[in-house]
């Protein structure tokens, strides 16, 4: 199944199984370990975020996105 079709079977659930299945998927991957190059984009990327904390999107833009009828 592509990452696509994926996305498309969650956004089909209800608003309780999306927020059961991100945590069961934050639950089974939490421990994964990551490269030191991702730990290094994701601490560059952090740290671009917070120097510039009116760029990208709030959490309700974000929210309003994935509702939005196709």
């Amino acid at each position: 199944m592509s990452v696509d079709a994926l996305l498309k079977e969650v956004e089909a659930l209800s608003v309780a199984e999306r927020t059961e299945f991100m945590t069961r998927l934050r639950e089974r991957f939490e421990d994964a370990e990551i490269s030191d190059e991702l730990k290094a984009e994701l601490d560059r990327r952090v740290a671009e975020a917070e120097a510039n904390p009116t760029v990208g999107y709030t959490l309700d833009e974000v929210v309003a996105y994935v509702k939005r009828k196709k």
